[in-house]
């Protein structure tokens, strides 16, 4: 009876509440987001207008720009309980007014999803340290998830939260409502993306408030019939496309070129190990090579030949090497690769995965590798837009850096092999203005280059995937590990040996990066310096002395912190 009283109190209260006064809240939050955004307190960035989504997105955008701005563990705390208190007032306001019903409500739902939310923003920003898809696709999973399914539960005219769980799923969960509002949320993400200017974005929030505060309204309102069978439908169109999208993956097998001469030299990416990586699954028969053409770089220096674990061929070369061997600095990993393609059979391909395209590109960009005649980047990462200061020192991004080395310690206690601190991941991945550095630097007159790209790597590069080279390829479905084997790999690689025109390329294979820009972090406000092994080759030096690197600035950041726009960099002289 108690239980039925507040509920009709609540009811009442909400729909008796004028909706100036209800939605006042989203009003004086809006204002104060625009103004600090204005003026670059807080960053531009395309997720900006989730700021004024609906909870629990709101608490996303939230731990986003914490995570990447705060400079320290306890700046972060008193942040994070200063915007959870602010949230939970305005929730209570606009559920009818600041009541003990109303605040305890707030509070409890906030304090459910937080968890969660924080575990979406800290997979979000680790995706785009460690240049990671793998994490960011599930953050992006998690948080829509949240957001459908959570999103309509605080207005649902109850200030009992099982009470309104019990509502919200009678009414289907109000998909009618949420999917068209979740379409106008990637909707404001891919304006972002067709117009990158700081100020569009700024201009975008109150769009996001009035959408927000619009929905709030139809989600007050007692559900329409059918809102089961909507549910229903809504589920099965979901499966329907989910399993299409997956059928229509494989590629069909290409026909096996004629042989070739030369020789092509392979190498994994980092972590990997003698005889372990997806490059080593490379058939030589569909390069039109063989065996005794092949060879395989090895971390840990010249040898007489390594494991040969799930390689194609026998490695016959390299010094057997574990994961370890491939943290070693970036000025190591590439002296290495010219010394062991120096007597290579020409012409020489090289087939490098991931990190080692960046070790590749240094070499041959630098000159010690003159033997090179075509290299062939599979899933290269053009640029970063975060990084993460060194352990025990405060600075943006300090609790999100510490969060990351503890669940890269997790992981690595089930067998992961990551040292976000070793010599390499400080050079690559803790300097964000890295991998725009290493590419900046171009390739000798007559060596060919192709970079094949994955669709679930685009979104990690905001300001642009193509690499400055003779042929980026369509962006492919496959997963990065598993391009290096991949069929569609093996026709784009052919065609272009061959100087014959690629496949066609349907316009839709990079959408995702429109359709997710607003899921992204901050970018890094302030890049870290290169610590001192950071460094690349002298060309033409016969002893390989070493210099500190060359530098492009500004390369992904502006002074407010949004990606810069691809091509607009300016590089100092080495």
């Amino acid at each position: 009876m108690t239980s039925s009283l507040l509920d009709h109190a609540a009811r009442e209260a909400m729909n008796g509440c004028s909706g100036r006064r209800r939605l006042l809240p989203l009003a004086v939050v809006t204002v104060v987001v625009t103004v600090l955004a204005a003026t670059n307190v807080l960053p531009p960035w395309p997720g900006l207008p989730h700021l004024l989504a609906l909870p629990p997105m709101d608490l996303f955008a939230d731990l986003r720009v914490l995570l990447t701005r705060a400079t320290s563990v306890p700046a972060f705390v008193l942040l994070l309980v200063l915007v959870l208190t602010v949230r939970v007032l305005a929730m209570a306001v606009m559920l009818g007014g600041p009541s003990r019903a109303t605040v305890r409500f707030a509070a409890l739902f906030y304090g459910i999803v937080l968890l969660p939310v924080l575990v979406g923003a800290q997979l979000d920003y680790m995706a785009f340290a460690m240049l990671f898809a793998r994490l960011f696709w599930p953050a992006v999973a998690l948080v829509a998830a949240l957001g459908l399914l959570a999103g309509p539960v605080p207005w649902q005219g109850s200030p009992r939260l099982r009470t309104a769980l019990r509502r919200t799923w009678r009414g289907g969960l109000r998909v009618g409502v949420m999917l068209p509002y979740a379409a106008v949320i990637v909707l404001l993400g891919v304006v972002t993306d067709a117009w990158p200017e700081p100020m569009v974005t700024v201009a975008l929030v109150p769009v996001s408030a009035l959408a927000t505060g619009f929905t709030i309204v139809l989600l007050s309102r007692p559900p329409r019939p059918g809102a089961r069978r909507r549910l229903a439908v809504a589920a099965a169109a979901s499966t329907v496309a989910g399993t299409v999208f997956i059928a229509t993956r494989p590629h069909e097998p290409a026909p096996r070129p004629p042989p070739r001469e030369g020789s092509m030299m392979v190498m994994s990416g980092i972590n990997s190990s003698s005889g372990n990586g997806g490059m080593f699954h490379t058939r030589p028969e569909k390069f039109g090579l063989t065996c005794d053409q092949i060879y395989y770089y090895s971390y840990a220096g010249p040898g007489d030949g390594q494991p040969r674990g799930v390689a194609e061929c026998p490695i016959r070369t390299g010094a057997p090497f574990e994961a370890v061997h491939t943290h070693r600095p970036m000025a190591e990993q590439a002296a290495l690769f010219a010394e062991q393609v120096r007597d290579l059979p020409r012409p020489l391909m090289v087939m490098a995965h991931s990190h080692a395209a960046w070790v590749a590109w240094t070499a041959v960009a630098g000159g010690m590798a003159p033997q090179v005649d075509v290299l062939v980047l599979n899933g290269p990462f053009r640029q970063s837009i975060q990084g993460y200061p060194p352990p025990g020192q405060n600075g943006p991004g300090k609790t999100a850096g510490d969060l990351l080395r503890l669940s890269v310690h997790l992981g690595n206690l089930f067998g992961a092999n990551h040292e976000p601190d070793s010599p390499a991941a400080r050079e690559t991945l803790a300097d964000p203005t890295a991998p725009t550095a290493i590419f900046a630097r171009p390739l000798p007159p007559g060596v060919r280059a192709i970079a094949v790209h994955a669709t679930v790597d685009l979104p990690l590069q905001p300001s642009g995937w193509r690499l400055p080279i003779e042929h980026n390829t369509c962006p492919l479905r496959v997963a990065h590990s598993s391009l290096p084997g991949s069929d569609a790999t093996t026709e784009e690689v052919n065609r272009f040996l061959d100087r014959r025109p690629p496949p066609p390329c349907p316009p839709w294979r990079d959408w995702g990066v429109p359709m997710t820009r607003g899921f992204t972090v901050p970018a890094t406000r302030t890049p870290p310096r290169a610590p001192p092994h950071s460094t690349v080759p002298v060309p033409g030096s016969s002893r390989r002395r070493w210099r500190g690197p060359c530098r492009a600035g500004p390369t992904h950041a502006t002074a407010a912190g949004r990606p810069a726009v691809a091509g607009r960099t300016r590089q100092r002289p080495c």
